[in-house]
């Protein structure tokens, strides 16, 4: 078969140093359908092009911002774009983030399949896109502006506001801190990774986007039926997210479950009354759903606060639970409204919650404790839900300014930063919440440990890819019914294993395709849908489920790739801070710690992957086996 649509013909390559726009080809056919897109060609693109010992923040380290052939079409949720650099926090880990919104929709209207910047600016500077003219620009007027406001500014001073798209970075992407998020059409953004950091260092503010072209498809009105199938079994799969459902449904999935990332996770039963205060002041306040780019569920809002002392305000969320915990329950506020004004503070500043989140939690809960006191908080009052203090902290650490610029390193470097003057290195790494030296997930996953495993396994640092079937059933998968959540022996916990394998392989697969993963977790059929709708995007009348998992299965094998090039080694599967593997201290795993079962899951999964069980890498008859013949002269694998 032969590519006859979903596909723009070209990436923008863009040299901030030569200040030069180049315009390059696509891959050939068999390597855009082995990787297809979004996270999977972003990562091709990085082992076939990036340097692979520099830093992140080296001026030949790549910024990367992919779309997938349906992003832009009439699949259901065709909205996600795709951040891939090297991981700010963990040096031999990519960063992979995933953004909605309009952003990437107008990119692919404009005719480009994505961007890769290398090097950096003399001066501020931002990217305007207009259809195919494509132009640097002075961002010294942005630069140090917040957000929302680099948003607002540029829309008018480009003279098109309905129609163009901002994506731009906050004053803590200047400041290239931990956690920096790209953020987007106001509730949206790409954090993971800390991609609103490498963008700073390139002294990159923002890319504007007017795109009004359209994506040609290869069976459009087979593709638009099929679309229709899969809105359906969506909205009776997934009503929970839906119209801004996170301020109705939070309270029973997360607060009652003892989800939530309560207290630097100390207190998961204060987290349901946290969740219930939130549903209920949500109940009187105004929610405005904020679709993105052909989104059928809109789980983005703007929420108004119409009563109390912060009546008026008004904050533009994205659609899930993570920011706000990482904003506000981590450091015990529980004020509904504060909660809404500490969230949409983060997404100004351009700060990813769960990444700083996690250094905010670990600094209250030792304050708390009597391990930190004013004298080391530059007179900053951190007891529990002292929010204020809170965003003055976050300034203080963006400026470099006093206690803050001892946070600014993140969180691994925390304990030394901030205990080693007054000696409480120890207490404070106690307090500590990381995975491989970034900051958490924020929810607490304890309670679920297919999820929490996969969060721990990631290959691209703490983030959701394979969640298993406790928390869910996937029955598109094979898993028709849930999983209890926790294991009581080694058979049990290895059990685990596979599900996780399974799901990270389906949710790798429908990054690589430009749609949000809500479109397909648990919506039936999903996988068979996604793989019907890039067949007739495109024109690969063939493809099927299987290959679409085995896409996601090459996607999983570059991550390691990334890894095996920048001096991973199996020790480093275990960094997990001692106070994230603790057993919580209430629900149905009180007292019960995934620690002892790891190292044979580890194995497990490994042995599942069909990677060496000693390195965690794949092997070269792995590679053979998924038609990666490309990566067999990787050193790591001699």
């Amino acid at each position: 078969m032969t590519i006859r649509g979903g596909y723009q013909p070209f990436i923008l390559r863009i040299d901030l140093n030569e200040e030069t726009i180049e315009r390059e080809p696509l891959p050939d056919e068999a390597i855009l359908r082995k990787y297809v897109g979004g996270t999977g060609l972003g990562l091709y693109y990085l082992l076939r092009d990036g340097p692979p010992h520099v830093n992140a923040t080296d001026p030949e380290a790549p910024l990367m911002f992919m779309l997938g052939p349906l992003t832009g079409t009439p699949a259901v949720n065709s909205s996600d774009w795709t951040t891939i650099c090297y991981n700010l926090c963990i040096p031999y880990s990519a960063g992979i983030g995933h953004a909605h919104g309009q952003w990437g929709a107008y990119l692919k209207h404009a005719g480009f399949e994505g961007i890769i910047f290398t090097g950096q600016s003399t001066k501020p500077s931002y990217l305007w896109i207009d259809d195919d003219k494509v132009e640097l620009r002075d961002a010294s007027h942005l630069w140090g502006l917040d957000t929302r406001e680099t948003e607002r500014r540029l829309k008018l001073e480009l003279g098109d506001p309905a129609n163009i798209s901002v994506a731009c970075i906050g004053p803590a992407g200047e400041a290239l801190l931990p956690g920096s998020m790209v953020k987007a059409d106001r509730n949206h953004g790409a954090g993971k990774g800390s991609p609103g950091a490498i963008m700073g260092s390139k002294m990159l503010k923002a890319i504007a986007v007017r795109g009004t072209g359209t994506v040609k498809l290869a069976e459009a009105q087979a593709m638009t039926e099929t679309a229709e199938v899969w809105e359906e079994n969506l909205l009776a799969s997934s009503p929970w997210l839906q119209d801004g459902g996170i301020t109705r449904n939070y309270y029973d999935p997360w607060g009652k479950a003892l989800r939530v990332a309560a207290k630097n996770m100390t207190d998961p039963e204060w987290g349901t009354e946290f969740a219930r205060k939130y549903v209920e002041a949500c109940s009187r306040w105004k929610v405005t759903p904020q679709p993105s780019y052909n989104c059928k569920i809109s789980c983005a809002y703007d929420i108004e606060v119409t009563d109390g002392p912060y009546a008026g305000f008004v904050g533009s969320p994205c659609g899930g639970a993570e920011n706000m915990e990482g904003a506000a329950a981590i450091i015990g506020v529980d004020d509904p409204a504060a909660i809404v004004i500490m969230t949409d503070f983060y997404d100004g500043m351009g700060l990813e919650s769960g990444q700083f989140g996690s250094i905010l939690g670990a600094v209250y809960q030792a304050f708390n404790d009597g391990v930190l006191n004013l004298e080391d908080t530059d007179g900053l009052d951190l007891s529990w839900g002292n929010w204020e203090n809170a965003m003055e902290l976050v300034d203080k650490t963006i400026k470099g300014e006093g206690v803050g610029a001892r946070l600014s390193g993140g969180i691994k470097s925390l304990p030394q930063a901030l205990g080693a003057e007054s000696g409480v290195v120890d207490e404070l790494r106690s307090k500590v919440l990381d995975v491989k030296g970034e900051g958490v997930v924020m929810h607490d996953h304890r309670q679920f440990w297919s999820v929490f495993f996969g969060e721990l396994i990631s290959g691209s640092g703490p983030s959701i890819q394979g969640t298993g079937a406790d928390a869910n059933a996937r029955p598109e998968l094979g898993y028709p019914e849930t999983m209890p959540g926790v294991a009581h022996n080694m058979e049990e916990a290895i059990a685990k294993v596979k599900p996780v394998c399974d799901t990270q392989f389906a949710k790798l697969f429908a990054d690589t395709l430009g749609i949000c993963m809500f479109a397909v977790r648990g919506v039936e059929g999903s996988v068979d849908l996604t793989s019907k709708s890039l067949a007739q995007a495109v024109g690969w009348d063939d493809f099927t489920f299987d290959e679409g998992m085995a896409v996601g299965e090459r996607v999983t094998n570059m991550m390691r790739l990334v890894y095996a090039r920048r001096g991973f080694t199996k020790a480093d599967e275990f960094d997990v801070s001692a106070k994230h593997l603790e057993p919580p201290p209430a629900g149905p795993s009180k007292g019960l710690s995934i620690e002892p079962y790891l190292p044979a899951m580890v194995d497990e999964y490994y042995r599942n992957m069909e990677w060496n069980v000693d390195t965690g890498f794949p092997t070269a008859s792995t590679l053979r086996r998924l038609g990666m013949d490309e990566f067999l002269e990787e050193p790591a694998l001699r």
